[in-house]
């Protein structure tokens, strides 16, 4: 535990020291800061003590699937309602993001900080066939992908957040060819598709001010932009998704959990003090509850955020 609570600090204070000797790059047309309130969300303990934890996502029936390091190795893990989990596929070097579809889970790796400041092309896009746990690989010679995204055609974006050229990439569905998205935005983390907006919803880390930006797929040029920036550096957004009503859902190194409404201007923090926090998603499939939130942390562990009533 003291292992993985130091590695787990390491990598929050190299980003804090990169972020505060880089050049910060601007966001496009900046807005206002949204209006933030509290709205506490109910937080209990489904599993402690997992490793570093970095995305989570649900086959659908029944397992919560875990990007998860222990030391220097890096798995798919599975975890089933009860609190139990073991090793799915194993080796998976500095394993990232995790996408869910067609009885498959997709996932980046070689999501490394060392390779995003070295700018080492060693991540891939790899499918993990959920039955029989084979995996292939569909994209090579990515420098450090950390979020990622699968469109509705079948291709992929992900996100580099650390390095001299950070921000998205498109990447066929065949790994084949990759373009640079949106340049402007710089410093991406976190992904999620927003399907009723068609756009890409990225978290900038190491900005002045945490910012999302939402990006119209079949038009990029075309980028909306949240500011919260009452969280500043620090807040450190990571990963996020979309949730049943429509609005965004993003947790935050810092230890908040947030949810943003981009059409109100407006964001409500569900939890504090979840320090190291680096994923949420919906439940999904049996044993999971559709209308709660499931958190991962850098810390190894998994949280089950519920709506109080009123």
């Amino acid at each position: 535990m003291r292992h993985r609570r130091r590695h787990a600090v390491a990598r929050l204070a190299s980003t804090v020291a990169l972020a505060l000797s880089a050049v910060v790059g601007v966001p496009p047309t900046l807005a206002a800061a949204v209006a933030i309130t509290h709205c506490p969300w109910r937080a209990t303990t489904v599993a402690t003590g997992l490793g570093s934890l970095e995305n989570l996502g649900f086959d659908g029936a029944g397992t919560m699937l875990i990007s998860r390091t222990v030391g220097t190795s890096g798995q798919l893990y599975r975890l089933t309602p009860d609190g139990k989990g073991s090793a799915f596929v194993p080796d998976i070097p500095a394993p990232g993001s995790i996408t869910v579809a067609d009885g498959a889970a997709y996932l980046t790796t070689g999501n490394n900080f060392l390779s995003g400041v070295l700018g080492s092309r060693d991540g891939t896009i790899a499918r993990v066939d959920l039955g029989t746990g084979a995996l292939t690989t569909i994209a090579t010679r990515l420098t450090m992908p950390n979020g990622m995204v699968r469109l509705p055609d079948g291709s992929f974006v992900v996100s580099r957040n650390i390095g001299w050229t950070t921000g998205l990439t498109r990447i066929s569905a065949d790994g084949t060819r990759e373009t640079r998205l949106a340049p402007s935005v710089t410093m991406a983390n976190g992904l999620a598709y927003d399907a009723a907006r068609g756009a890409v919803v990225a978290s900038m880390d190491l900005h002045p001010v945490s910012t999302l930006a939402i990006v119209d797929i079949n038009d990029p040029s075309h980028i909306r932009t949240v500011n919260l920036g009452l969280f500043g550096l620090f807040g450190f957004p990571d990963d996020l998704t979309i949730g049943p009503d429509g609005l965004i859902y993003l947790a935050m190194d810092g230890g908040d959990i947030v949810r943003i409404d981009p059409d109100r201007h407006a964001a409500c923090i569900l939890a504090s003090g979840m320090f190291g926090s680096t994923s949420v998603r919906f439940g999904a499939g049996t044993g999971w509850d559709p209308q709660a939130l499931y958190s991962t942390d850098l810390f190894g562990t998994v949280r089950k955020l519920t709506p109080t009533a009123g």
